[in-house]
């Protein structure tokens, strides 16, 4: 059997030949490429005046991709690959489009790989189409050939194009940016500046919207750390992929000094406070890692409100007695409350409406009257212990401690089997030590509640205890008491109750490995 030629080949191999022609037409020097990867031709420019004349050849090398068609419309097709190549070539390239009306007639054109060029086929490789397609009215007459060899042979044409494009791509994401390549000896980097940092970065699911809020409003000095571990926005990096790496992204974050009182029935407080803002929220932020912020717009119920909330950044380490203003603005805080800005006006905004101040201002009410415990100075409650439900229960306990009028600790207590009365106990006079351990972020307080009474006893066995009046006796400072449980707790061997609250709760232990002297103590008179 004969070979065979097909359609495709024959065209192919006549629109190879077109191109070549018109492009010695055109005092383009057209080499063919032996080894065919993406690139049909390797051009280099003549630079004669006329036909009759000898002149230099450009030293500079554009790879053509030839594509010919005989359709009536001229259209060609580009894949994902045959895009991705043209935008990864390390020196300037073009698209050739030849247009056959018969073996005798054909009409090229060209395109050269510019800036519009790129976001084109960067936009196609973002999207999920696998093809796409080009007629004549999307390229230029080879007529203009040379004028465009003239551009792409200048020194740094193909970076600054690049550079551009991936402008193009990411302003309508990221707003105004400027795009720089530097290189010296033996480095290089892409320097990219723009006016809204935090559009740079991924917004698209909850949880990369909430590592952006906390990077902006909790505490400035955790903001460079947080935001060299966000995800860049995959489509404003698109257009940088080819440019010099690595990327250095520098851009301006708005601190603006101002301040911020609370009013309450009870008094005022004013705080001295920085005002920023992302692309979805603007707020209010303390040094200490405290802020109250207030979102953009956004639909809820069928109607457009703004979303106020009250952040304690919970990786902030600050002292919480290091900041008797926030802590006074916070005490202030009640659900009758209103702010008013210094930067801002209008009417005051009432403090119920921000998500989560009411447990903030709790757990600082809370630290304040904590304070009057014997051995409290040495206790380490930091901004973060603001954000944790379990230090939040556990000092919302100490205060309670620290309040004469209350009795956080059981005058009486059996701990064994229900069917024991204490009437079946045999009472001895002696000193009972309880311990509470209060979990904090990073540490726990053990606090000694000691009171002399009686210690019952079944059966020669210790089994509770009865005792008119706790006080507290000193606060432990340890290393952090590992528990499943989120509040206060004593251990009672098999036993722990837990403090729920305001009511002590009796349940197994599961604590974990506690220290041996961790429990209760009973020393008789």
């Amino acid at each position: 059997m004969p070979k065979k030629r097909n359609a495709a080949q024959r065209i192919g191999a006549i629109g190879e030949d077109r191109f070549r022609l018109s492009c010695q037409e055109n005092f383009i020097i057209p080499n063919k490429v032996e080894h065919d990867f993406g690139f049909d031709f390797l051009c280099q420019a003549d630079l004669s005046a006329d036909f009759g004349e000898t002149g230099p050849v450009s030293g500079v090398f554009v790879g053509f991709s030839v594509r010919a068609t005989d359709r009536d419309d001229g259209r060609i097709r580009l894949n994902r690959a045959d895009a991705e190549c043209l935008l990864a070539a390390q020196f300037p390239t073009g698209l050739a489009l030849v247009k056959l009306d018969g073996p005798k007639t054909a009409s090229v054109y060209f395109r050269m790989m510019d800036a519009s060029f790129i976001v084109e086929l960067s936009q196609f490789l973002t999207s999920a189409k696998k093809s796409r397609h080009f007629t004549p009215k999307d390229m230029r007459p080879m007529a203009e050939i040379r004028d465009a060899f003239r551009k792409v042979s200048a020194v740094g044409y193909l970076e600054q194009v690049r550079a551009d494009a991936a402008r193009k791509i990411a302003e309508p994401i990221t707003g105004p940016v400027q795009i720089r390549i530097h290189r010296d000896s033996g480095r290089q980097a892409t320097l990219i500046t723009s006016l809204d940092l935090y559009a740079w970065f991924e917004q698209g699911t909850p949880a990369e919207q909430e590592a952006l809020y906390l990077a902006t409003f909790g505490e400035p000095e955790r903001r460079d750390r947080r935001m060299r571990q966000l995800a860049l926005n995959g489509k404003a990096m698109g257009g940088l992929v080819h440019l010099p790496q690595p990327y250095v992204l520098a851009g301006f974050v708005m601190d603006h000094p101002t301040g911020v009182c609370v009013h309450s029935p009870s008094g005022s407080a004013h705080l001295p406070v920085l005002r920023t803002a992302n692309e979805r929220h603007f707020g209010y932020i303390h040094p200490a890692g405290f802020a109250l912020t207030v979102s953009s717009r956004v639909e809820q119920d069928g109607q457009y409100v703004h979303m106020m909330r009250a952040l304690a950044d919970p990786d902030s380490d600050a002292l919480l007695g290091n900041h008797p203003a926030l802590l006074a603005f916070l005490t202030a805080c009640h659900p009758e409350s209103v702010f008013s800005f210094d930067d801002r006006d209008g009417p005051p905004l009432d403090a119920r409406y921000f998500v989560n101040l009411g447990d903030l201002a709790q757990c600082a009410a809370a630290f304040r009257d904590a304070q009057r415990l014997d051995g409290w100075d040495a206790a380490p409650v930091m901004v973060k212990d603001m954000a944790s439900p379990e230090s939040r229960n556990s000092l919302v306990f100490l205060a309670s401690a620290a309040d004469p009028q209350t009795q956080p600790i059981p005058r009486g207590l059996l701990l064994t089997t229900p069917d024991v009365e204490e009437e079946d106990c045999d009472a001895v006079p002696g000193a009972v030590n309880v311990p509470v351990v209060c979990n904090l972020a990073d540490s726990s307080l053990v606090v000694w509640f000691s009171g002399h009474g009686s210690v019952l006893f079944h059966n020669g066995d210790p089994c509770g205890f009865t005792v008119p009046a706790f006080g507290v006796d000193t606060i432990e400072v340890r290393a952090r008491v590992p528990s499943r449980s989120l509040f206060p707790q004593v251990h009672l061997g098999p036993r722990t109750l837990l403090w729920d609250a305001g009511r002590w709760a009796q349940g197994d232990a599961g604590t974990g490995r506690w220290a041996d002297d961790l429990r209760l103590r009973f020393q008789l008179d």
